[in-house]
């Protein structure tokens, strides 16, 4: 048998079941738009406020008094004058993999939250060019933030779909094309 909730809203004669904070639906969602389980246009209980009451600002109300921002730092923080700053800054943070990350949003190679791998960064500037999905960077040593540049390699995870020595050929052109195309000139030119 489903759960029922028996106990009425906190709102004196509301027969409604508690839902958030101890209100019902109708009085929990007054409650979270104009900060009273009463409130709302015409109730008397709630001062019809244009504008944020925060002072200095002067953005439109949106709910409990405040504007769209303050209300959601109250709700994040729990104070509406809080202000998130990032906390990186261009500077190094090790992760919890032992890797150094930089935040450089304007990376090719950063993610979609402007970070980056240190030791992505490192290859992609020897290389000269920003590193490829099927590319990957590998600490001989084991140690994740060792990046200096004769400590990282470059690896390759592109494999052929399937097994047959045609498509291992044609993926091993390719890979020479990519990344030896004067060993593939040579080749050709030794055939002929």
């Amino acid at each position: 048998m489903p759960y029922v909730n028996t106990y009425p809203c906190k709102v004196k004669k509301c027969k409604q079941p508690r839902r958030g904070k101890g209100y019902c639906a109708n009085h929990y969602t007054k409650f979270r738009k104009w900060g009273d389980p009463l409130g709302g246009p015409g109730s008397g209980r709630y001062v019809v406020n244009e504008r944020c009451t925060i002072d200095g600002c002067d953005k439109p109300h949106t709910s409990q008094g405040m504007c769209q921002m303050h209300y959601r730092r109250n709700a994040l923080y729990g104070d509406p004058h809080t202000v998130h700053e990032p906390t990186r800054s261009g500077n190094r943070k090790i992760n919890d993999s032992g890797y150094v990350v930089l935040y450089e949003p304007e990376h090719p190679n950063s993610t979609l939250g402007g970070n980056l791998l240190e030791h992505r960064k490192v290859m992609a500037a020897h290389l000269g060019r920003p590193l490829l999905d099927t590319e990957q960077v590998h600490h001989k040593n084991g140690v994740r933030h060792d990046n200096r540049l004769e400590n990282l390699e470059l690896w390759s995870v592109k494999q052929p779909p399937g097994q047959r020595v045609e498509d291992k050929v044609k993926f091993a052109v390719e890979i020479l094309e990519q990344y030896a195309p004067d060993l593939l000139k040579g080749v050709v030119n030794g055939c002929n």
